[in-house]
This record gives structure tokens, C-alpha cells and sequence, in this order.
């Protein structure tokens, strides 16, 4: 895929494809006071000074043989320390605002897409904390796992919905740069005028790809009854939303040709194509399915992911939920330094390897996770198959590195 970066100066060169971001949009990550992190953004060129990641087997789910070497995205998710399953939150007015708000926009309500036709705006996925405590509670609080667990999965799902969207929007990109002409604009604000003020198709589809990326997960998120809990959710949405359970793998093709025709007809050259339409369910070899990517999965790394940090109108504290995809800064304590001066150039060079890819992204052969009982507050990454080093997460953000050594010496048998 081509980064959203090449595609925008592209898109600059077609008048009427990009557009200021409406203002009535305004709450969405940008009300003032409203902190947002980005926990993804890696692909759009702004850290081409680090060393790339290693996408290994190990990051590719072992049920998925399919998947064409894109991993799943795994942001390590921290919980405050006071934190329980009894937090008061979705009471009172605001409680009820997200509620009657999802009744009308379905899972949109909890999170949405951004698209990078709009300008003024960070562009991406943005996932509200409010959102997840709403699809932690009401969509899988029944479930009986952790509330960690639950809070994975809301992720997943909010997230495997608005990818859909940002998928659709890189296809309509490319139908705008080889006509020269917008298509994404035009399709968008005509149905803002319509009711429902969206187009059920896509949200269908959105759907329906959220329920199909929900059967391949990691092991520790393979949840006896997660999948059910989710189409429950999905049937009782509104228009559009509340059908995407009803798409069967063999019709993808057919639905995706649908969305597409949507986006011709509000198109002026590629609306008088009569090669790029469906007549008389009669197509003319123009291959709409395959212009979309989403097989094997949609590529997540092209796409900026925020965080929203909105808890507190929930009454929840700020540092109830935290992501974090990897290890902005590290930092290095003086006896870890004098430790790693005494091994093997070798280990230090894998240190080093290991320091640059965690800076970009934490992949699961990093085999990155948190201590507990006397190490409380420590973290642990692999360096190679026998050293491991132990870090620690600064108040301010960054992280200490603290100690090096092989398995046995670490602690870890």
C-alpha cells in the first residue's frame, strides 16, 4: 500500500477531493482540554530514522495461515492501580448521552474514522475512553474474564470497524487520482442530508468486517462467548449496522460492488463510465472487490490510531486506562550501563536492535509484559533467546532500563 502521505499530494492536485474539517465535527478528539494520545502513527514517515520493526511469525496469529504477513495490532493496555470492577461509571446525564447516541449511530457513537480527506485535523481512528468502558460494560460485561481481557477486546472491535471505513476511504482515493475528480466528498455530504445521514451499506460492511476479524485473535483473547456477545450488540443497532451479521463470506464481493457503485453514482466522469457500473446485475469485468484492501485483513499500520481521553465526564480517573504500542523514549540507568559493558559484544548489539524496534513498535516476539508481586512495577523484554532486560515506566512517560542478564539471572527459571 502507499502511505496516506503520497496519496494527499496526490489528492492536492485534484480540486474539490480535499476539504476543511466540518466544524460540527468539532467534539470529535478536538474539544478544547480534551488530551488525546496517538498510539500509532508509525508508517507516515515520522520515525524513518529508526530501525524498521521485525513483523516475525511470531507477531502473525497462528490460526490465521492467511493473513500475508500483517500482524494484528496489540497495544499493551495498563490499568490504573485502583482500578475494579465495580467503577462507577455510565450514570447520570452523560451515561445516558453515549447510550441514546449509540441507539442512533451504532458502534460509531463509541469510536469513529477521520478521514485524510479532511484537512485542519489529525486524521485516523480515533477510540474514546468513555467508548470502551460503554463496550466493556454493556457489550461483553457478561463475559466472565478479566476486566483487562474485556478491555482487549472493546478495543478490537471498535477499532476492526473504523479500519473498515479507513479501507473504503483508501479506495475511493485511488478512484479519485486515475479520474482526476472527486468521489468521496461528493457521496459523503449527499448522504448527510439524507436519514439515516449515512450510507447503510458501508455500515453494514463495517460491521460485518468486525465480526469476521473477531474470529481470529491471539490465544489470551479467544473467549468463549465474545462472539456472540459482539453480533448481539451488532443485530440490535440501527439501520445498516444492524444487518452486517447477515453477510456470508460468499457474498463480500457482491456487497463491496454495491458500496462501490454507491460512491460512482455520486461521481461526474465516473458516473457516465458505463464500464465502472452494474447494469441489469450485469457486470463489465471491472473488478470492484479486488480494489478494496481488505484481504487477508486491512492493514492497520497505514492508519494513525488516538487514544481519547475523555473518562473523567464518567467520573473515571484519568489514569484508569493507558495504551501504549511502544517505548517512545529509553533510558538507560548507570549500573544497567555498566552491566551491558561487561557482555558479549554480541548481546550488547542485540540490546541496541531490540532498544531501536521497541521505539517503533512493541511486536509479540518482544515477548514484552509486566511484572507482578515482588517486581511490581517492572517490566520485562526479551533481548535474544537467553538475556532479558528489566524497565521501568517513568512518571513522565519514558522508560528505564534497569538491569540485563540471562533467564536465570532475571528471574525467569
Amino acid at each position: 500500500m502507499k502511505t496516506i502521505r503520497s496519496i494527499r499530494l496526490g489528492l492536492e492536485r485534484i480540486p474539490g477531493t480535499l476539504v476543511e474539517f466540518p466544524p460540527e465535527f468539532a467534539f470529535r478528539g478536538t474539544e478544547p482540554g480534551m488530551a488525546t494520545t496517538t498510539i500509532w502513527n508509525d508508517l507516515e514517515g515520522e520515525n524513518d530514522d529508526r530501525c524498521a520493526p521485525e513483523w516475525t511469525d511470531d507477531s502473525i496469529e497462528s490460526n490465521d495461515p492467511d493473513a500475508g504477513g500483517i500482524p494484528n495490532f496489540e497495544p499493551l493496555i495498563e490499568l490504573g492501580a485502583d482500578v475494579d470492577e465495580t467503577f462507577p461509571a455510565l450514570a447520570g446525564e452523560e451515561g445516558e448521552r453515549i447510550r441514546q447516541s449509540v441507539l442512533r449511530h451504532g458502534i460509531d457513537a463509541l469510536g469513529w474514522y477521520s478521514s485524510f480527506h479532511y484537512t485542519g485535523v489529525q486524521w485516523g481512528i480515533y477510540i474514546p475512553v468513555s467508548g470502551l468502558i460503554y463496550t466493556i460494560r454493556e457489550v461483553f460485561g457478561p463475559l466472565p474474564v478479566p476486566l483487562m481481557t474485556k478491555a482487549h477486546l472493546a478495543f478490537h472491535a471498535i477499532l476492526n470497524h473504523e479500519l473498515f471505513h479507513f479501507a473504503t476511504d483508501y479506495t475511493m482515493a485511488q478512484a479519485e487520482l486515475i479520474h482526476r475528480e472527486p468521489w468521496w466528498l461528493p457521496m459523503k455530504t449527499a448522504f448527510m442530508q439524507e436519514n439515516p445521514p449515512y450510507y447503510t451499506q458501508e455500515e453494514k460492511l463495517a460491521n460485518a468486517y468486525m465480526l469476521k476479524a473477531f474470529r481470529t485473535m491471539k490465544p489470551s483473547l479467544r473467549v468463549r462467548g465474545k462472539q456472540e456477545a459482539l453480533r448481539a450488540f451488532v443485530r440490535n443497532g440501527p439501520a445498516g449496522y444492524c444487518d452486517g451479521h447477515l453477510v456470508e463470506p460468499e457474498g463480500w464481493g457482491r456487497n463491496l460492488e454495491q458500496l462501490a457503485h454507491a460512491y460512482v453514482s455520486h461521481s461526474e466522469k465516473g458516473s457516465r463510465n458505463f464500464l465502472l457500473e452494474d447494469h441489469d446485475g450485469f457486470e463489465f469485468g471491472y473488478d470492484w472487490p479486488a480494489q478494496f484492501p481488505i484481504r487477508p485483513r486491512i492493514d492497520w499500520r497505514y492508519c494513525p490510531i488516538h487514544l481519547v481521553h475523555d473518562g473523567a465526564r464518567l467520573g473515571v480517573p484519568n489514569n484508569w486506562l493507558n495504551f501504549f504500542s511502544r517505548l517512545d523514549a529509553i533510558e538507560e540507568s548507570d549500573d544497567f550501563r555498566e552491566n551491558l559493558r561487561k557482555l558479549a559484544p554480541p548481546i550488547q548489539q542485540a540490546w541496541m536492535r531490540t532498544k531501536g524496534r521497541l521505539q517503533v513498535a512493541i511486536t509479540r516476539g518482544a515477548d514484552f509484559k509486566k511484572w507482578t508481586g515482588d517486581r511490581n512495577g517492572l517490566w520485562s523484554v526479551r533481548v535474544n533467546d537467553s538475556f532479558r532486560v528489566h524497565l521501568r515506566r517513568e512518571p513522565a512517560g519514558s522508560w528505564m532500563a534497569l538491569k540485563i542478564g540471562n533467564h536465570k539471572e532475571m528471574g525467569h527459571g
